[in-house]
């Protein structure tokens, strides 16, 4: 059977609650080891304290003989008495005796009721207590000088400290000092219960307080795969809501958005250029079409009617030459990846251009003031657009039109200018007049209102350069084309 694999508040959740047992396991490694040193370092110092008070007093009633110092030691171990808490204190007299609070460690104890043992079993078990506390004896009276961890019958583990020490008279004595365990290691053991309840309990809040978290950055990106399988099943329209969001999921959510509106846009151009191309060319393929038949119905043409036909034919095919031709450089002039940008003067480039135009009836054109300034443009491409903006003037003035043409500087841009004075653009036409197919008037007809694209490759030309083009008022009294060139 498959497991299946978490999602993304799964994840998240799951990842929170790692990251916080990790620092749960971390913080309580370092404090349970932080307090079990303290209360070492604490032990310790009571004990070097305690062996020093001791050594004061066995020491301070100036000098005295073995059997004296042996007294003062009883004395002072009489006072303290021995028990699961109590300290362990034993002192050694050099030629004298040893005094200790704990008088089992240096002999046997006597059973309960008082008496001498009883039969086998009770002489077992007093045996194996005798033995027992001579093993307890010898650890404490044997040991090292310096710190040492023993263990003791009645009182479990306890810490000693075994010093060595000279007395006024020169006589040496060894005094060990010892402190049971039980009360560290019982603190440690609540800490450590204390600890892992509440670990316990953070660790579950945390791990809700996570899932919920990752809830609310899982809900948006649901809604945003919600979205992205309705554009994959052709709903472009639906949008991913900002209201109540916040920081990068807001962010996320308009750049998701604003992704839609350009791809919905996309769309909604891909279609018009399909339907108008559609039509566009329906016009010319009826016109073959059409003369092909009438002149299939005639089994004997004349030549006349045959080169009539092939006129038209010929005129139709050049038509949706042009038109193909017009596509495939818009296509490619939407691209800037393969422009040839060299630096260059506009002057030269409009004069030429203008020498070149060669048409039927008589218009004035000529090249204005042209900023000296270069541009790194690609040369072929910017002719084009040139051609394009001239050959629209053209079609839109009268005989003995002027149209001027000129290139002037402005700072960050360097701009051509293609002035006319023809009936102009309105206003609520000027940026329609720049889409594919885009015609003022719609009345006209393709033959003679040419394909419709060149101001769109005027367009594509000018943003693939990094400008961009506009339509204004001419102080000619026409229409005015600005290409902004970045310079």
């Amino acid at each position: 059977m498959r497991i299946p694999r978490p999602g993304l508040r799964g994840k998240l959740a799951l990842s929170i609650a790692l990251v916080l047992l990790a620092a749960l396991g971390i913080t309580y490694l370092a404090v349970y080891r932080g307090t079990a040193s303290e209360l070492e370092n604490r032990t310790e110092s009571d004990l070097e304290r305690e062996t020093e008070r001791i050594a004061l007093q066995l020491g301070g009633g100036g000098p005295d003989s073995p059997v004296g110092y042996t007294a003062r030691a009883q004395a002072i171990t009489a006072a303290e008495n021995f028990g699961p808490s109590a300290r362990v204190i034993s002192i050694s007299i050099e030629d004298g005796g040893t005094a200790t609070n704990q008088p089992d460690l240096l002999r046997p104890r006597p059973d309960d009721h008082g008496g001498e043992p009883h039969g086998d079993h009770d002489d077992e078990d007093f045996q194996h207590e005798i033995d027992e506390r001579r093993e307890d004896s010898e650890r404490i009276l044997e040991a090292e000088p310096g710190f040492t961890t023993i263990d003791i019958e009645d009182a479990g583990d306890v810490k000693l400290l075994t010093s060595q020490i000279q007395l006024p008279d020169g006589t040496e004595a060894t005094i060990r000092v010892g402190q049971p365990l039980a009360p560290v290691d019982n603190a440690l053991e609540g800490l450590s219960d204390i600890f892992w309840i509440v670990g316990i309990f953070t660790l579950l809040l945390g791990v809700l307080a996570g899932w919920l978290l990752a809830s609310s950055v899982a809900r948006p990106m649901r809604r945003m795969a919600a979205v992205a399988e309705g554009v994959d099943a052709g709903e472009l329209s639906t949008r991913m809501p900002v209201d109540g969001t916040r920081d990068e999921v807001r962010r996320l959510a308009e750049s998701f958005n604003g992704m839609l509106d350009r791809l919905e846009g996309a769309f909604e151009r891909q279609r018009a250029f399909v339907a108008d191309a559609s039509h566009d060319l329906r016009t010319p393929l009826t016109v073959v079409r059409g003369q092909i038949e009438v002149l299939a119905r005639n089994p004997d043409p004349n030549p006349d009617e045959v080169r009539r036909v092939a006129g038209l034919v010929s005129q139709a095919t050049a038509r949706m030459e042009a038109m193909v031709e017009d596509l495939l450089l818009l296509a490619r002039s939407e691209s800037s990846e393969g422009l040839r940008l060299e630096p260059e003067e506009l002057g030269p480039l409009l004069a030429g251009e203008v020498d070149g135009m060669d048409f039927d009836d008589e218009r004035q054109i000529r090249v204005g003031d042209a900023t000296s300034r270069p541009v790194r443009i690609d040369r072929d491409q910017i002719s084009r657009a040139v051609s394009n903006l001239i050959s629209n003037a053209v079609h839109h003035t009268s005989s003995g039109g002027l149209i001027e043409v000129s290139a002037v500087d402005r700072g960050p841009f360097v701009s051509i200018i293609v002035d006319d004075d023809g009936p102009g653009v309105p206003e609520a036409d000027r940026d329609r007049i720049f889409d594919r197919f885009a015609r003022l008037d719609q009345a006209r007809t393709s033959t003679d209102g040419g394909s419709g694209l060149g101001l769109a490759i005027v367009k594509a030309i000018a943003e693939a350069h990094g400008g961009g083009v506009r339509c204004e008022d001419s102080p000619l009294g026409g229409a005015r084309f600005v290409i902004d060139l970045r310079a």
